[in-house]
């Protein structure tokens, strides 16, 4: 009696370990397909319901069937059926799964997407025009997860572009800069986007400038305000530009108008004073609107380029133009390539204006100090070991020829 009721026990407990672990492994793959948003969970669990019913019924017949001959109709009629339609519904799922380490090796791991949004569906009603159902499918991944920042603009950028609608896609940038998350690269481009659209859409400059101002005011000292404060500043030289060419034009305009009314055309127009090519004149101009930018917008990088060349090429103001590469070293968030840059046009101001050996040595040591193991300071090294032939050649350019008597040299006079 004890010996079988060992035996029993034995069975029922490698029953329950295997059973035990079959119904784990089964559970886990469930859950792991239930999971995966592309499958229907509905559809998940009738698969594995009718599977299981039928493994259950179809294990339970052949264990209940004693006659050979009844055996034979059991595996004819019901176990032979039920394994080809089971082996058709689930041969894609096990060749998937078979072939996925070789399939993700080469093109990636495809879990990866699960949990990210898809955008197709709104592309493609985008591009063929259907912009509201665009959003609505926009608004579909929304729902699915809530906050997605590429979902957001690509909904704002919907609404301006396409169906111009500027005020609710401001609501829309605003609520993708609502969170703290990742707020220094969210709200500079969704800035900068709300900044064009402003431009191209709305054609309010005033209100691309508040939005520029905005980032400026949000991450001080950082690249992105430097870069908004450089889009600024354009923003005042296209429209000083765009003014100085409608004035050209309507002076072309107006001679034209009077060449006509005195039906004179023999003769090539000749332009206003006003507008003719004065060099001294048109530098002295230049120099005037660029100061004025540069009150404007003092750390504006283009603008303070500009007021250099033109003090140094105009002006003969070689300390001045120096004075605005300091300045602009000075700024924050700019790069290590453009203080190079910065550094090597005072070194070449420097050079031109005759300063010394040792001044235009600490210019350029002060580029190897921003990284010596960067190229820029191998280069800057690489110059400074030529620095006395650079300040050679450069007196020999500034040096006025002395000429003597040629009659003397020849020897006509004794």
């Amino acid at each position: 009696m004890s010996l079988l009721l060992q035996s029993t026990m034995g069975r029922v407990y490698w029953a329950i370990l295997v059973y035990g672990v079959l119904a784990a492994v089964v559970v886990y793959i469930i859950r792991k397909q239930l999971k995966n948003p592309d499958n229907d969970p509905v559809k998940v669990i009738v698969k594995w319901a009718v599977t299981l019913a039928m493994v259950v019924f179809m294990i339970y017949s052949t264990t209940m069937v004693n006659d050979r001959g009844l055996l034979l109709v059991v595996f004819i009629f019901l176990l032979l059926p039920g394994s080809v339609f089971m082996a058709l519904w689930w041969a894609p799922k096990i060749s998937e799964w078979m072939a996925s380490p070789i399939t993700n090796a080469l093109t990636g791991d495809s879990r990866i997407s699960y949990n990210k949004p898809e955008y197709g569906v709104a592309n493609a009603r985008r591009n063929r025009g259907q912009y509201v159902e665009a959003v609505e499918a926009v608004d579909e991944e929304l729902t699915k997860h809530p906050g997605n920042f590429d979902g957001l603009m690509l909904k704002a950028s919907i609404q301006a572009e396409n169906l111009g609608d500027l005020e609710a896609a401001t609501e829309t940038v605003q609520e993708a800069i609502e969170g703290e998350e990742q707020l220094s690269y969210r709200l500079p481009v969704a800035l900068n986007k709300m900044a064009d659209w402003q431009l191209a859409v709305a054609g309010d400059p005033d209100a691309a400038r508040r939005t520029l101002r905005q980032i400026r005011e949000a991450l001080p000292e950082s690249q992105a305000a430097q870069f908004a404060a450089q889009r600024l500043a354009s923003l005042d030289s296209s429209e000083e530009t765009a003014a100085a060419v409608v004035d050209f034009n309507e002076s072309y305009q107006k001679l034209v108008e009077e060449s006509a009314a005195k039906d004179d055309f023999t003769s090539p127009l000749e332009l206003p004073k006003a507008i003719e090519s004065n060099q001294q004149q048109a530098g002295e101009k230049a120099l005037a609107a660029c100061l004025r930018r540069v009150a404007l917008h003092p750390d504006s990088v283009s603008n303070r380029e500009e007021l250099a060349a033109l003090y140094l090429d105009h002006a003969n103001q070689p300390p001045k133009a120096a004075e605005q590469y300091d300045h602009l070293l000075a700024l924050p968030g700019t790069t290590i390539h453009q203080k190079t840059a910065w550094l090597n046009k005072i070194a070449d101001i420097q050079v031109k204006s005759g300063e010394s050996h040792e001044t235009v040595r600490a210019t350029l040591e002060r580029v190897i100090a921003l990284d010596p193991k960067a190229a820029p300071a191998a280069r800057a090294q690489q110059r400074i070991s030529y620095l006395n032939i650079e300040l050679r050649g450069a007196n020999r350019k500034t040096t006025k020829l002395q000429l003597g008597s040629y009659e003397e040299d020849i020897g006509l006079k004794s």
